[in-house]
């Protein structure tokens, strides 16, 4: 692992942590670049009759992932950590880490949003 500046403090156990895909997540694939990534969601207990005959439900919610979205959704494996990642874009796309640390983080927040993946922490040695 690399041991970039700024390593410390509260980046740290994110850093270690190890994302994880849905396994529960359909996953269509538009070509080797792109992928779309469904995940099943329950329906709220406030949607009855009549508000549910006005706002329609959908029981899947959809991630339609771009080129570096789909590297790095492939990436999250369980095996690598944040880091791992971090490297892995820095030397692919000539970033600095604080530059990748920004991008993979953004994107590991938006996917653990919409619940493609969960991250994985790990307790400090």
């Amino acid at each position: 692992m690399n041991s970039a500046p700024g390593n410390d403090g509260p980046w740290q156990g994110l850093l270690r942590s190890r994302p994880v895909r849905n396994a529960a997540a359909r996953v269509v694939t538009q070509d080797p670049d792109h992928v779309i990534v469904f995940v099943r969601q329950k329906r709220p207990a406030f949607m009855i009759p009549p508000l549910s005959w006005i706002v329609p439900f959908k029981s899947e919610r959809r991630a339609v992932l771009d080129k570096v979205g789909t590297l790095l959704w492939r990436l999250c494996d369980g095996e690598r950590t944040v880091e791992q990642l971090v490297d892995a874009f820095r030397g692919r796309y000539g970033l600095t880490f604080h530059e990748s640390r920004a991008a993979v983080t953004g994107y590991l927040k938006l996917l653990t949003e919409r619940g493609a993946i969960a991250i994985a922490t790990q307790e400090a040695p």
